[in-house]
C-alpha cells in the first residue's frame, strides 16, 4: 500500500489485512510500554487546519511504533507545503483538506506515502476505526444492518456503506423529509423508527451548524432511548456517549467512544506500517 486516498477501490482482502494488522497494534496501543520498532528510521509529516483528534492519532501512532513526526498546522498553501515535505524526503504525509483534488494532485506526483486524514468527499482512516470497532462490538461485519443519522460528517457515508456491501452488509441512513440540502448517498429513509428497527448497530454522524436536533434524531436532547430499544438488545453506538430518556440525557452503556478511539490510532499505525513496508 503506496497512498491511501479513499476505501472506495479496496477490496475485502485488503480490509481484512488492515483490521488484522490494526488488531496487533492494537497491543502496542494499550500497553504499558507502548514502543515498537516498525518505523525505526522513518519520518512521517502531518498537515492539518488545527490541532484534531486525528493529528494527535497520527502524531501517536508514528511515536509508538519508534518513528518521527513533523506536524504542521495552519499552512496557507496546503499542496505547496505537502510538496515541500516530500521534496524534502519524508517518508509519508498524512494530509487533511476538504479539497480532494488537492489530496489526489500531490498523490499524484508524491515520490512519499500519501494518507487523506479527511477530505470533502471522504474519510478513510475514521471510516475504518468505525468498521473495526463494530467488527469488535458485533464480532463481524458480515450480514449486520448499520443505521446513521446526523447530518455533519457525511464524507464518511460513501466508504461506510461500500465497505459494508463487501461484506454483505447494508447501512441505513435516516433524513428528515424537511433536508433539502444534504446529499443522499446509499440508502436514505425518512422514517426515523424504521432506521432503528432491528439494527445491529448505530452511528452517529452528528449535526452540522443550525440544524434542529429533533428533527434529524427524535428529540432535542439527541437520540431517545425508545428509538435505541427499537434495534438489537445492547446494540453499540458509535459517536455519542449518550441517550435520551424521560428525565434527560444519560450515559448509553453500550457506547463506542474508547474503545473507537483506540481502534483510531491502531488504525493509523497500521496504515503507517503497511505503507512503510512498500
Amino acid at each position: 500500500m503506496k497512498n491511501l486516498l479513499s476505501l472506495m477501490t479496496l477490496t475485502k482482502t485488503e480490509l481484512n489485512q488492515i483490521f488484522d494488522v490494526a488488531s496487533q497494534m492494537r497491543r502496542i496501543a494499550t500497553a504499558g510500554y507502548k514502543k515498537g520498532p516498525q518505523l525505526i528510521g522513518s519520518v512521517v509529516g502531518t498537515v492539518y487546519a488545527k490541532p484534531n483528534p486525528s493529528s494527535t492519532a497520527f502524531a501517536l501512532a508514528t511515536n509508538y511504533l519508534s518513528g518521527t513526526v513533523c506536524p504542521v498546522f495552519g499552512s496557507d498553501d496546503v499542496l505547496q507545503q505537502c510538496r515541500a515535505m516530500d521534496n524534502m524526503g519524508v517518508n509519508a504525509v498524512v494530509v487533511a483538506s476538504e479539497n480532494d483534488n488537492l489530496v489526489q494532485t500531490f498523490a499524484n506526483g508524491a515520490r512519499c506515502g500519501v494518507v487523506n486524514a479527511g477530505s470533502g468527499q471522504y474519510d478513510p482512516i475514521g471510516v475504518l476505526a468505525d468498521l473495526l470497532t463494530l467488527h469488535d462490538k458485533l464480532d463481524t461485519l458480515q450480514n449486520v444492518s448499520v443505521s446513521v443519522v446526523g447530518n455533519k460528517h457525511t464524507n464518511k457515508i460513501n466508504e461506510f456503506a461500500r465497505c459494508l456491501q463487501l461484506f454483505g452488509s447494508d447501512l441505513i441512513w435516516y433524513l428528515p423529509t424537511e433536508d433539502f440540502v444534504t446529499p443522499r448517498k446509499g440508502i436514505v429513509i425518512d422514517n426515523i423508527e424504521g432506521a432503528f428497527s432491528g439494527a445491529d448497530a448505530i452511528v452517529d454522524i452528528g449535526l452540522s451548524a443550525f440544524s434542529d436536533p429533533a428533527k434529524y434524531y427524535g428529540s432535542t436532547g439527541g437520540i431517545p432511548e425508545k428509538l435505541v430499544d427499537l434495534a438489537r438488545i445492547d446494540v453499540p453506538l458509535l459517536g455519542s456517549r449518550h441517550v435520551v430518556d424521560n428525565i434527560g440525557s444519560k450515559n448509553y452503556l453500550h457506547n463506542c467512544v474508547t474503545v473507537r478511539d483506540t481502534n483510531y490510532v491502531s488504525v493509523a499505525m497500521a496504515v503507517l506500517y503497511l505503507m512503510h513496508k512498500v
